[in-house]
């Protein structure tokens, strides 16, 4: 295959991609499903233990909604956005016998199991809300057709994080030990657990122009607020990542020519 050949992506054959990795990760075995929803869940119990009931964290913007759906509403699309990026990064050495067998569009592979991630996580998301509402919170369930837009982004951003990371990781192994740490430190500079009002005045600017924590803030704003706070800085989000995700096809393709000399 030379570089810059690649074939064009073909729908149905990406649509089985994308149902047999959902197959393969979650739906072969009870426990694969049911650690989907017990995993975030567990780790919501235990950061809600930790900062709510130990640290006594407060956010002061959240008003009376607590804690608790304050860090859930943004830590359900963290957690799909981040094990999206950290499997699909190893996902083309993991089918080196499949490219070495079939004539495709090798970027099919990461952007499926990107996208079989995103599905079965926003099925997880959906009923982390109805939890919620029956708790007691009051989700502005209206406001899910802004939501769904924030989500498809955050998406994007995953496909083109994770067309890099793959094609890197053919060459350069130890991509699969560094990006987790990475995603750990990304998570812990995301205003995820904490607002990002406490961040030093001289940090907030830069903060701003992670793409995550503008993700964070609107699914927020809409789910738990009901509010709409757009400006400019969306626009300049949305183009980056479009730019982001074409510069990351290109990439892809570029060194995709060579993945069956290395794997």
């Amino acid at each position: 295959m030379t570089p810059g050949k690649n074939k064009k992506i073909n729908g149905v054959f990406f649509r089985n991609l994308v149902i047999h990795q959902v197959k393969q990760d979650y739906l072969e075995n009870i426990t694969g499903f049911a650690w989907l929803i017990l995993q975030p869940l567990i780790l919501l119990a235990v950061y809600s233990f930790v900062f709510s009931t130990i640290f006594k964290a407060r956010i002061p913007e959240a008003g009376d909604i607590g804690f608790v759906p304050y860090l859930a509403v943004a830590f359900w699309p963290w957690i799909a956005f981040s094990e999206a990026v950290i499997k699909a990064s190893s996902s083309i050495t993991s089918n080196a016998a499949l490219i070495g067998k079939v004539a495709f569009a090798t970027e099919q592979i990461p952007l499926a199991t990107v996208t079989a991630t995103f599905l079965m996580h926003v099925t997880g998301y959906l009923a982390v809300l109805l939890v919620l509402q029956l708790m007691g919170t009051d989700i502005h369930w209206l406001y899910l057709s802004l939501v769904v837009p924030v989500i498809i982004l955050i998406w994007l951003f995953a496909c083109a994080i994770a067309l890099f990371a793959s094609a890197i990781q053919v060459f350069i192994r130890d991509v699969a030990q560094i990006l987790p740490p990475l995603m750990m430190f990304w998570f812990f500079t995301t205003p995820i657990l904490y607002s990002a009002s406490y961040l030093p005045a001289s940090v907030q600017g830069i903060a701003e122009w992670n793409p995550m924590a503008w993700f964070v803030a609107r699914l927020r704003e809409f789910l738990l607020l009901g509010e709409i706070n757009l400006d400019w800085k969306a626009l300049i989000i949305v183009l980056l990542i479009g730019l982001f995700c074409w510069l990351s096809i290109r990439f892809f393709r570029r060194f995709s020519g060579h993945f069956e000399d290395f794997l």
